[in-house]
């Protein structure tokens, strides 16, 4: 029997597919570029609601009603917040007594560090004064981008936080109207079926995901300050909760977090011996965390190879700063999830994931 040209599935060459495909990724991140100030906090919020919505259901479940039930769970997380929030800013107000000491500290290791090289260089006095000049001029010629980019990074965490709950309140809220919208986006026979798996899987991995980096978060909290409490460190437990919130951000984020205590026991520390103690403390959770802590809790369910993740990781932090960086990698993971459920993308799953098959 004779197919109709219409019906029969078209064949488009590789060039246009390519081009098309080249037209949308530019596109894509014009929208990501420009549109990040609701898609940032969009993005937030689906997580977060992905997260709580088990909580929600719970709450549902005692005849609580969908509106209470959601109040109740941002109070709980509001709540836990304000806990952990003051905890570290006790802490952080006993390190900040510590602040003009490092300061007067580095002062003198910077004195020391010009003084070498002036004696190992032969760099003279008055061209010392030129290069301090120069980098006067510098530094007042920028201060004004560094003042606007700290306001700017300011107001945006404040318009993140005053927004965020009330985007989650909203898509826990109409979350089966975003569902049925999905189904009626693909209503046709057979669509749907594949469509509530999609979104099934979405919603199982993200909160495995994020229940699963929560606790490894508390984990190497317990670590870090453990670690940093047998060598001797002072403020143990505000540098070691610090370094485990930083471990949000892949591969870099534990570097980050590391450096503040790396720098307090390299200026006030008795000797040279307490900065490599705290590098070996960091470097044994960091390998605790990369081989046994990470696999087995948050699983490889949305696990990426480690070449998209950190191409991830770049592209987020160019387009949305910190917060790219955060939630960049977590989306190329759920990215992976829905492709390999879809038959024509799961090549693009395959790429993205961490399995090698021949």
């Amino acid at each position: 029997m004779k197919h109709h040209p219409i019906s029969s599935p078209q064949k488009y060459p590789f060039w246009l597919k390519s081009s098309v495909t080249l037209v949308g990724l530019s596109l894509l991140f014009v929208i990501l570029s420009y549109g990040k100030f609701i898609l940032m906090p969009l993005a937030f919020a689906a997580f977060l609601s992905m997260l709580l919505s088990p909580v929600v259901n719970k709450l549902e479940s005692w005849k609580l009603g969908r509106a209470l039930s959601i109040i109740v769970t941002l109070l709980l997380v509001l709540i836990i917040l304000a806990g952990i929030i003051s905890l570290i800013s006790a802490q952080f107000v006993q390190f900040s007594e510590r602040i003009p000491e490092v300061t007067e500290r580095l002062k003198t290791v910077t004195a020391d560090g010009i003084g070498f090289l002036e004696n190992t260089l032969g760099i003279s006095e008055a061209q010392r004064t030129d290069y301090l000049q120069q980098g006067l001029s510098n530094l007042i010629d920028k201060s004004g981008q560094y003042v606007g980019s700290v306001v700017s990074a300011t107001t945006s965490a404040f318009t993140l936080m005053s927004l965020l709950p009330i985007f989650v309140f909203f898509m826990l809220y109409y979350k089966e109207m975003y569902q049925t919208f999905f189904r009626k986006l693909f209503e046709r026979k057979g669509e749907n079926t594949m469509v509530d798996g999609v979104l099934e899987n979405v919603q199982e991995v993200t909160q495995n995901y994020l229940v699963g980096m929560l606790t490894v978060i508390g984990i190497l909290a317990v670590l870090n300050t453990t670690g940093l409490f047998l060598i001797g460190l002072e403020h143990a437990i505000f540098f070691g909760v610090f370094a485990s919130l930083m471990a949000v951000i892949p591969y870099i984020g534990i570097i980050i977090g590391a450096l503040p205590p790396l720098l307090f026991a390299f200026l006030l520390g008795d000797s040279l011996i307490t900065s490599l103690l705290v590098i070996a403390v960091f470097g044994t959770v960091q390998f605790l965390e990369g081989n046994f802590i990470t696999p087995r809790i948050v699983g490889s369910k949305v696990s990426i190879n480690p070449f998209m993740a950190m191409l991830a990781l770049i592209i987020g932090g160019e387009l949305w700063g910190i917060s790219g960086m955060i939630l960049f990698v977590p989306l190329i993971g759920i990215l992976r999830v829905i492709f390999e459920q879809i038959e024509a993308l799961k090549p693009y799953g395959y790429l993205l994931g961490n399995r090698i098959e021949y």
